[in-house]
């Protein structure tokens, strides 16, 4: 492997997020701390005297996975955890405290976009101590009905994604991580329901702080509110976001070629289980070598 050793990255200073959660509806806060070396991502429950619930998979409330990403611990929950953890990983962060008001972190305008803006604006410094990245071992293939995920090892963090609703929203992108094509193609992609779903899914309890300007709707006749559509393929490079930050609970990041075929969040922490319990990853010393463009280097961030 090629590359160099990175050191642990963390926040220069905290920030503040405020909004609505996106299932519960209910005023969401979360506070971003800096960490020390190896603490890795904790999230605190501050309106439960300060429980604690780590991003890890190990966490993962299998049964409320579906919509969003759920994190259980220490008779604590935090809901709807993907986005920042997406952030983190297009940003390259290693540690970081986020103390919630409440139960789920806010939707805000439904990308990772505001999280990106945040940690920016709180600024990033480097630790004394390196970093830790998983790699992909051998090839790997994991399938569930019309569920797929083929994994290899790669120099890199590199992803094609496939999505097919019903025969009528069929999207697909190829996307290899890089800080600035994360913030370009990535994080500025918004969530997406179905219309038909709304009603069941508030019936349910979920949903309740959905709206038009935090989620793209789709309707028998196509997009309701193309008026919050950054992309034209926006659907599928949401599902990458997704993805990013569903395997960013490995503990650390991970590198791989992956092709995924109508992934979703139940589906991409199972598989991210399953390569750990198979020892699929293995930790290595370097970082990979990204080869960006002249400008995605001047565009990186500090």
């Amino acid at each position: 492997m090629s590359g160099t050793v990175r050191n642990q990255r963390t926040l220069k200073q905290s920030v503040v997020l405020e909004g609505v959660g996106l299932h519960q509806g209910l005023p969401a806060r979360a506070t971003i701390y800096p960490a020390q070396s190896d603490t890795g991502i904790v999230f605190v429950r501050e309106d439960l005297g300060g429980k604690t619930v780590r991003a890890h998979v190990g966490n993962v409330s299998s049964t409320k996975s579906v919509l969003s990403t759920v994190l259980s611990e220490n008779d604590a929950e935090v809901q709807t955890v993907e986005h920042i953890m997406a952030a983190a990983t297009g940003l390259y962060l290693d540690n970081m405290i986020i103390s919630l008001s409440g139960p789920e972190m806010p939707i805000l305008d439904g990308s990772a976009i505001n999280f990106i803006k945040a940690f920016r604006q709180a600024g990033i410094v480097e630790q004394s101590s390196p970093a830790r990245l998983l790699a992909i071992t051998r090839p790997v293939s994991f399938i569930h009905g019309n569920k797929e995920i083929h994994a290899e090892p790669s120099s890199q963090f590199e992803v094609n994604y496939e999505i097919d609703f019903f025969g009528k929203l069929v999207q697909d992108f190829s996307f290899r991580l890089t800080k600035h094509r994360f913030q370009q193609e990535i994080a500025p992609s918004k969530t997406f329901c179905f219309a038909s779903d709304v009603e069941k899914m508030q019936a349910a309890g979920m949903a309740k702080g959905g709206s038009f300007e935090n989620a793209l709707v789709y309707g028998e006749e196509g997009l309701l509110n193309p008026h919050a559509q950054t992309f034209e393929n926006e659907f599928v490079r949401h599902k990458i976001l997704d993805f990013l930050g569903d395997m960013r609970l490995a503990g650390a990041p991970i590198i791989g070629k992956f092709t995924v075929k109508r992934g979703g969040h139940a589906f991409h922490t199972r598989f991210l289980s399953h390569l750990i319990s198979e020892n699929l990853l293995a930790e290595i010393e370097h970082e990979p070598v990204y080869q960006e463009s002249s400008m995605e280097l001047a565009l990186h961030w500090a």
